[in-house]
């Protein structure tokens, strides 16, 4: 079997999709419901928010995995390699090259995409798209982060939020956020009741079950 995660690694992909029981393929899903994260490592809480996603939505759900990340260096073939051992019999991953939710799009159309609550509020800040590809075809007033969630929503995508604990701050929402009105319709909410598991990969790796 021809291991494409290389092909991922030197450009000749834009994205490979691990099945649970270790196939490799380089097609995209559409209409899925996407975990984006980091998995550093896979906990519960990753686990129990993509199963919630799935309940609300009715679509199948996958991980997806970035090799590059805004904030953190590129990730290493090995550890790459390493992080996708956790998933072995669980549920497919996407691994890609793409670091914002954007350029995920691009890759999964008409893919509803899970994170938390401070993921989400990173959407809009305009350093996380100030990149010549996140301009394209922009008016001379639009924002990058403008440009970027228009894009995302003609890819026919939306990104469900889960409320956490965040430092000095309690268990924050959605409806904490101040989501520009224009964008309101591309994020929803997942209930707490529908989800809640107050843990992070931070505290897990630090010994700790939870936070705070």
């Amino acid at each position: 079997m021809e291991d494409l995660i290389e092909r991922l690694y030197s450009g000749a992909l834009p994205i490979v999709v691990v099945e649970s029981d270790g196939r490799q393929h380089a097609v995209a899903p559409r209409d899925s419901v996407v975990l984006a994260a980091s998995f550093n490592p896979l906990h519960r809480g990753h686990v129990g928010l993509l199963a919630a996603a799935e309940g609300i939505t009715g679509r199948p759900g996958c991980y997806e995995l970035s090799i590059e990340n805004v904030d953190k260096l590129r990730l290493s073939e090995q550890e790459l390699r390493t992080r996708l051992q956790q998933f072995a019999g669980l549920a497919p991953v996407m691994v890609t090259n793409a670091p914002t939710f954007v350029e995920k799009s691009r890759l999964a159309p008409g893919s509803n995409f899970v994170t938390g609550v401070d993921t989400a509020e990173r959407l809009f800040v305009d350093r996380y798209y100030d990149r010549e590809e996140h301009c394209r075809g922009s008016q001379d007033r639009d924002s990058p982060t403008a440009v970027a969630l228009n894009e995302l929503r003609r890819n026919g995508c939306r990104i469900l939020v889960a409320g956490r604990i965040m430092e000095g701050r309690g268990f924050v929402t959605l409806d904490d956020l101040a989501v520009p009105p224009e964008f309101r319709d591309l994020l929803a909410a997942i209930p707490e009741s529908a989800f809640r598991e107050d843990i992070s990969s931070t505290a897990v790796r630090g010994g700790s079950q939870r936070e705070g």
